[in-house]
């Protein structure tokens, strides 16, 4: 198979590396990345509270253990050379209760069969000479557990991408893909700029670089870096978060039986976050609409689209707005003809491989992560006595796959709590106050998000109060910590994770690729992706270059 022209979509921390592993192997090939976004790192990879996993609690033997490891032989070396913010702090696990002493001892066995190096048990005497304001039982330390500034290392990836020749076409979104035996040919539409996300815009602006496409690689390197791990850069649109005011704290239950409707509809969901907003008032007649079809789509559960290839929720391209109004896209237009395509496009992961033809399994659930922040000169208790040393993390519940937080001390010497965890209202909605009526449908009509739901009915209802107010949020993170002053918290950064899910409620965790042809697909990835990403995208090469002359 000859090899000149190769396309990756997606340039999250994932698909740069892809490109980069490419421009690596392949130094004769052409690359070029596409993203619709206006800078690398935009979502998920953009998100994070910045923690370098160090394998404590994956099962031994497994792909992703080994691509931990992996990962982390490569990713610790090459932030040291490329100069991207990185700080060994350790990670401490803290078991409150009986119940998480026993899974603690568990996780501290998978580390003990991962290797995972000078992992120990504390027991609670010991706890105060690692962290000495923490509160617990139990704790695992992890000594050599980091934290690490993801968007700088994407930043860093796409340079080397840009020097070994490789382009970025931002601004561009990719809605179909048309595999053929020897050539994939890539559809798509340029972004209008108004129809970014609220956080590319605004990091467009603070760059001064609001042009569209390659721009020079300094002026897109600086722009890339803009925003980082530890919330700066989204501090003023964060600052007026109203969440408490907005959301009443009573449980969300929903049950997904057979033949019975979720317990509060998702119409009801956002008249009682926003009812009393005025962009709310004048969207009404739009929510009242949309909510029928979703009540015609569940009465008609088989989770098909309707739509062509790459619509939304089986409409016709357009783009729904935060004040309810709706707009018709740009044309799609030919974008190119490409020897191999690799797609690590996150959030549109089935939305692209319904495109191409592929199966809709697994399908992308959304949900937010909101983080919180105290800023550095508060970290301080009044002693003097630093609250947080390095990261402080809750035990992982098996039966509550989003209730894990954080408490990190950042790059910065600030603190991060999180991530706060609930379905999200839209796949790239980082507004608080905004939310998508297409992607709402997607999750409505999804069969595997309410049998998920309905699996886990009794954790959300326990855990409601936490994930819709921040007040108790903060709360609950001072189980750990109670010297931490929640009068000093404030909103983070925002993020949305894309969730794969099976159509019987199972959540996808570990690397999922499929190929077909010269096309391959990153259908899923392990929670810790961005710390196993250069190991990840030596996989993912090798599966899309399998049998070809190189």
């Amino acid at each position: 198979m000859s090899i000149s022209r190769v396309a990756v979509v997606g340039a999250g921390i994932l698909g740069v590396a892809a490109a980069r592993e490419v421009t690596m192997r392949f130094p004769a090939a052409e690359v070029t990345v596409f993203d619709k976004a206006d800078t690398v790192a935009a979502h998920q990879s953009g998100h994070t509270s910045g923690i370098v996993d160090s394998g404590l609690d994956q099962t031994p033997g497994s792909t992703e253990a080994k691509l931990t490891r992996r990962g982390l032989e490569l990713l610790i070396p090459y932030m040291a050379e490329a100069g991207v913010p990185y700080r060994e702090c350790g990670q401490l696990l803290i078991a409150q209760n009986t119940d998480e002493a026993e899974r603690l001892e568990e996780i501290f066995a998978r580390a003990k069969d991962n290797e995972v190096p000078g992992a120990r048990l504390l027991e609670r005497h010991e706890i105060g000479a690692v962290e000495p304001a923490v509160r617990g039982v139990l704790g695992l330390f992890s000594p050599h557990a980091a934290v690490a500034d993801f968007s700088a290392l994407t930043a860093a990836l796409a340079s080397d991408v840009r020097g070994a020749g490789g382009t970025f076409r931002f601004g561009t979104e990719v809605t179909g893909v048309d595999a053929m035996s020897n050539e994939v040919r890539l559809r798509g539409r340029p972004v209008p700029a108004e129809d970014l996300p609220a956080g590319d815009a605004a990091a467009a602006s603070e760059s001064g670089d609001s042009a569209r496409g390659e721009g020079t690689a300094d002026e897109r390197d600086e722009h890339d870096g803009a925003a980082g791990p530890d919330g700066r850069g989204a501090e003023n649109a964060d600052a007026h978060d109203s969440r408490d005011e907005q959301v009443r704290d009573r449980p969300r239950t929903y049950r997904g039986e057979e033949g019975r409707e979720p317990v509060i509809g998702i119409g009801d969901e956002l008249r009682d976050r926003f009812g009393g907003q005025d962009w709310f008032r004048q969207a009404e007649s739009t929510i009242g609409e949309w909510t029928q079809k979703v009540s015609d789509a569940w009465a008609n559960r088989d989770g098909s689209r309707t739509g062509g290839a790459g619509s939304r929720a089986g409409d016709t391209p357009s783009k729904s707005r935060r004040d309810g109004s709706v707009r018709d896209a740009p044309a799609e237009e030919v974008l190119g003809a490409f020897d191999i395509v690799i797609v690590c496009a996150g959030l549109q992961a089935d939305r692209l491989a319904t495109a191409a033809g592929l199966n809709a399994e697994p399908r992308i659930v959304p949900f937010t992560s909101d983080f919180y922040r105290i800023p550095a000169a508060d970290t301080d208790a009044p002693t003097g006595t630093e609250v947080v040393r390095g990261i402080i993390g809750s035990v992982p519940d098996p039966q509550a796959p989003f209730t894990e937080t954080s408490i990190v001390r950042g790059l910065d010497d600030g603190i991060i709590l999180g991530p706060n965890t609930f379905v999200a209202l839209g796949r790239e909605t980082y507004d608080r106050h905004g939310f998508d009526l297409a992607d709402i449908s997607s999750t409505a009509r999804s069969k595997g998000f309410w049998k998920f739901a309905a699996q886990t009915a009794k954790t959300a209802a326990r855990g409601a109060r936490p994930l819709v107010s921040r007040t108790a949020f903060v709360d609950g993170i001072r189980r750990f910590v109670p010297e931490l002053d929640p009068t000093t918290v404030v909103p983070g950064t925002r993020g949305v994770r894309a969730q794969a899910m099976t159509a019987d409620g199972g959540l996808v965790d570990e690397l999922t690729v499929t190929r077909r042809g010269r096309l391959t697909m990153v259908r899923s990835v392990p929670k810790w992706a961005a710390t196993s990403a250069l190991a990840i995208a030596e996989t993912i090469v090798d599966r899309a270059f399998e049998n070809s002359a190189r």
